[in-house]
């Protein structure tokens, strides 16, 4: 059994609405995430998992555009040093070196959960680059999310879901901005974490935060996945902002169960339709081009902003 999670822990707790934490790992030294693996992971990746921009940016970035770079995705990695940008390299799961190890972590967290490795579904896998100094604005991630620092420091402040705004701040939709609006009555809830090589943060689902990265090149990798009362979260998520697009604004998840757990049966069903297309990337392609304009399809791949 590989062991990669360092604690003193004896069990972690994972379910909506938990705390943030950290742990260790003993991967900081792999291969797998120098600049030139980086590199050549942008390259061999589709063009529509690959993510990046300027990142001299505020923390609150609601409404705001957000610049590129310029530059390819190989070339954004390789002067990343220089030329002040974030990079997401998304859905690395799907090259088999970074699938095992994905597999790998996730199975340790099942085993400190105490939970059956098989509970844990939609594992994905993110490589983030960052240069010196970058900020990658306020938002939040709608899984159960780990992020592994590889090389470089940052922090990263994490606040409670109820610093969100509005119901609609919650709501997951490929046209809507990933960011939200940050209000400085919401600084007393925040927790900063700093964050070095080896060490492991969980960032809960829903709860939003930002990052700042410190004075050297950051390399990170994220993982997310579901359990089922997530999952059925993000289902929720996603249905209600397709009701409020027809008039019909929903209150946040929790406040009426039954309902809640009609619009989850109601996502299912759709999604048997939509997730052939997610999986063909000619078709993924043409959606995000021509429909979506870039944003990605459906509630179980969507994951992370770049951290």
């Amino acid at each position: 059994m590989t062991t990669h999670i360092h604690t003193a822990q004896e069990k972690i707790e994972m379910k909506v609405g938990m705390s943030p934490f950290t742990l260790r790992h003993d991967l900081a030294k792999s291969p797998l995430f120098t600049l030139e693996a980086m590199a050549d992971l942008a390259a061999d990746l589709p063009r529509d998992k690959v993510d990046y921009n300027r990142a001299d940016l505020p923390v609150d970035v609601h409404g705001l555009p957000v610049p590129g770079n310029g530059l390819s995705p190989a070339e954004t990695v390789r002067s990343i040093r220089d030329n002040g940008s974030w990079m997401v390299l998304q859905g690395i799961e799907h090259a088999p070196a970074y699938r095992h190890l994905i597999d790998e972590l996730v199975d340790e967290i099942a085993r400190l959960a105490d939970v059956a490795p098989s509970s844990f579904t939609h594992r994905v896998g993110y490589g983030f680059v960052t240069s010196p100094g970058g900020v990658t604005p306020y938002h939040l991630d709608s899984e159960h999310n780990f992020l592994l620092q590889m090389s470089g420091t940052k922090r990263m402040t994490i606040l409670p879901a109820e610093a969100c705004t509005t119901a609609e701040d919650l709501e997951i939709s490929p046209s809507k901005s990933r960011y939200i609006e940050y209000r400085p009555a919401f600084t007393p809830l925040a927790q900063t974490f700093d964050l070095g090589p080896g060490d492991m943060l969980c960032v809960p689902f829903n709860d939003p935060h930002y990052v700042e990265n410190g004075d050297q090149v950051s390399i990170s990798m994220g993982i997310t996945f579901h359990d089922e009362a997530s999952l059925n979260q993000r289902k929720v998520q996603t249905v209600n902002h397709i009701m409020r697009r027809m008039g019909l604004p929903q209150p946040k998840p929790g406040v009426k169960p039954r309902a809640d757990k009609a619009k989850a049966a109601a996502y299912t069903a759709v999604n048997m339709v939509v997730d052939p297309v997610r999986k063909n990337q000619k078709a993924r392609q043409f959606v995000k081009r021509h429909i979506l304009r870039g944003a990605t399809l459906t509630p179980g791949t969507t994951g992370p902003q770049p951290t």
